[in-house]
């Protein structure tokens, strides 16, 4: 059975006919839900099924109903340019806010991955030629466990290949992409993110997301260079402070993509050297970084290859965490994460996110200081 889905809007469809609901244990909004319906029923359960996961944590336990179960991505370093994959459940640890977490079990590199490959380029062709054929490179070094899906991340938000093992056919979509129009990846991060973030939290497979730009502050629907503002506020500063608008997007989309755990990596093949595109790019680092990912920025096209080579190797080296979250816990954790001799005295360093954010008991996001009076 093959289903051929699209993302718009109004979020993943299946164009011949919608998909009844059936009830999510995440409480994302309406839309959220129908894509993680669509991509974990169907795609989860018809195809990456093929690629069997035990469905309890790896200790046969089950978890107690008045728990959470929150997975996170690791990366555990032995310098530089070498990924310790090799690690065990048992030589995992993990702190929030100094309260050590269960860990249910652990995906580890060579488990079967979804991966969102999120394109988002109208600039130079010649650029864009570079990254496609870094693109397609990647690709084809993948292992069958690897199933991939090609997304155009503009302002409408369309699947160009649904999720396959089949990257000779990868290859060939993306020989024939193309896009045009205005850039998109502010506009698309948070709804790709929130998608991978559900078949993340509904299946027992690895999700990442890497998202290919060459977006300018400047080549957006909204003006960002000379933004509208409300005269009857007087607190408005956008106009006396150059890039207030922006900062001030940044921050909200900061704090809106820290409640998903799927990492983001994100390539820019064509990053602007002007102070509004510097902040722009900070804000683009502190989107990668706040789910555990990296932003990697190609100042010449050399750097393409090198930089498209480096986010798949991160894809590829990633462990997934379950871990168990007490009741009565909820909103922002710091995380501590060890694992095996890692530590800073023999040079190996941990890689994940910052920060676990919880949901309250109906999946809404909170800050940790706010805790909500329970009966």
């Amino acid at each position: 059975m093959k289903v051929r889905l699209s993302l718009c809007a109004g979020g993943l469809r299946r164009r011949t006919h919608r998909l009844e609901l059936l009830g999510s244990r995440v409480l994302w909004p309406a839309w959220v839900r129908r894509g993680i319906q669509l991509v974990a029923t169907l795609s989860i359960t018809l195809v990456l099924g093929l690629l069997s996961q035990p469905a309890l944590p790896s200790n046969g336990e089950i978890p107690s109903p008045t728990t959470a179960i929150l997975k996170f991505p690791v990366w555990v370093l032995a310098s530089l340019s070498d990924f310790q994959t090799q690690l065990a459940e048992s030589e995992f640890s993990v702190q929030a806010d100094d309260s050590k977490l269960k860990v249910l079990r652990i995906l580890s590199p060579d488990s079967p991955t979804f991966l969102f490959v999120a394109l988002d380029m109208v600039g130079d062709i010649a650029n864009m030629n570079q990254a496609r054929r870094a693109l397609q490179d990647q690709v084809k070094s993948l292992g069958s466990q690897y199933w991939v899906s090609l997304i155009s991340a503009q302002e409408q938000i369309n699947v160009l290949q649904d999720p396959t093992p089949d990257h000779d056919l990868l290859v060939k979509e993306l020989e024939s992409f193309s896009q045009i129009g205005k850039a998109g990846l502010l506009e698309s991060v948070e709804r790709v993110a929130a998608l991978a973030n559900g078949v993340l939290s509904e299946s027992d497979v690895r999700v990442a997301v890497i998202f290919v730009t060459d977006s300018d502050i400047g080549n957006y629907r909204t003006d960002y260079l000379n933004p509208t503002v409300n005269y009857s506020d007087a607190r408005d500063l956008s106009r006396r402070f150059a890039g207030r608008a922006l900062q001030e997007k940044i921050s909200r989309m900061t704090a809106a993509l820290a409640r998903y755990q799927a990492p983001i990596f994100i390539v820019h093949i064509d990053p602007g050297r002007d102070p509004l595109n510097q902040a722009y790019l900070n804000g683009l680092k502190q989107f990668a970084e706040i789910s555990g990912g990296q932003l990697f920025l190609s100042r010449t096209p050399g750097e393409i290859p090198v930089n498209m080579q480096e986010a798949f190797r991160w894809v590829q080296n990633a462990y997934v965490v379950d871990v168990e979250v007490p009741q009565g816990k909820e909103g922002s954790l710091k995380l501590k994460v060890t694992a095996g001799v890692a530590n800073e005295r023999n040079g190996w360093k941990v890689s994940y996110p910052a920060r676990l954010y919880v949901p309250d008991e109906d999946g809404n996001f909170r800050s940790a200081k706010r805790k909500r009076s329970r009966r």
